[in-house]
C-alpha cells in the first residue's frame, strides 16, 4: 500500500526480443517500390533488427535493402532486407528502426 501523497514510479521495460549493441558502420538503404537509394550510418544492432540514421525518412512500413562495407555479423560485405518499424526525427536528421525479414 503506498503512503498519501507519494506516487508510484513506472517500471520501463525493454520490449526488444533481442538486446542492442553499439556498432558503428556506413549504410546504405534502397527503397525497393520508389526504387531510391540513400546513405546513412548504423547506430546498434541486434540478432532482429538495427537502428540507423539517415538525412531522408523512409515511409514507415517499407520494405528496404541495407548495404554496408563493415558488418557486425560477417567479415564480408552484407545486405539486408529489412521493414521500417519506427521513425524518430532528429534536428537535421532521422533515427530508424528496421526488423530484419
Amino acid at each position: 500500500m503506498k503512503a498519501p501523497g507519494t506516487a508510484i514510479e513506472p517500471i520501463w521495460e525493454e520490449k526488444r526480443e533481442n538486446p542492442r549493441f553499439p556498432f558503428s558502420s556506413t549504410v546504405m538503404f534502397e527503397d525497393y517500390r520508389a526504387g531510391t537509394c540513400h546513405d546513412g550510418r548504423m547506430m546498434d544492432h541486434s540478432r532482429t533488427g538495427m537502428r540507423f540514421e539517415t538525412g531522408v525518412a523512409p515511409e514507415l512500413g517499407a520494405e528496404i535493402f541495407i548495404g554496408m562495407d563493415r558488418s557486425p555479423y560477417s567479415t564480408a560485405h552484407d545486405v539486408f532486407r529489412a521493414r521500417v518499424v519506427w521513425l524518430q526525427p532528429q534536428p537535421f536528421s532521422f533515427c530508424v528502426g528496421v526488423k530484419y525479414y
